[in-house]
């Protein structure tokens, strides 16, 4: 029995915290950018008001090619109990080589203010997008601010692209 009890703990503990997340394509916006304007505000209060974190990750008018990629997952909330959560995942890609050149992660549900405390930004660039790419090739790390501690710098999500 105890035997069985630890399997079926291994197997749980499996299924919740060592499940590869999926970021998959919502949109694809051509002749684009990122809202840069918006995702220098998520240390200000005031990017709560009015869907403002939804609407970063809404491109403007440029001249790359703009990604937006959701992740849903279930984890635990900040009261204990178990909550579906959604990172969003933005990227700027040149519209003719298809290389990687900027994007934010960002999870919608972070309960913990100011919301940059949560905004991750590809430090990795010019590698190609492609649909199953790994998300831990892009490195991306904590955006810089006086809330940064050294275990949450790199994000260390496993996840891949659904680009199709």
């Amino acid at each position: 029995m105890q035997k069985l009890t630890i399997i079926i703990f291994i197997l749980f503990y499996n299924l919740n915290f060592g499940q590869e997340k999926v970021y998959k394509l919502i949109s694809k916006t051509e002749n684009s950018d990122i809202n840069y304007k918006a995702f220098r505000n998520f240390d200000d209060f005031e990017i709560y008001k009015n869907d403002g974190l939804k609407k970063a990750f809404k491109p403007k008018k440029g001249k790359n090619d703009i990604y937006v990629f959701i992740s849903e997952f279930k984890g635990d909330s900040f009261d204990g109990t178990s909550k579906i959560f959604h990172d969003y995942l933005i990227l700027k890609v040149d519209s003719k080589s298809e290389l990687i050149i900027d994007g934010f992660q960002y999870t919608l549900e972070w309960a913990e203010p100011p919301a940059i405390s949560d905004l991750y930004r590809v430090t990795e660039k010019n590698i190609k997008i492609n649909n199953g790419l790994n998300l831990d090739l892009l490195k991306m790390e904590l955006v810089e601010q006086e809330y940064i501690s050294d275990w949450r710098k790199e994000l260390k999500d496993k996840g891949i692209l659904k680009t199709e």
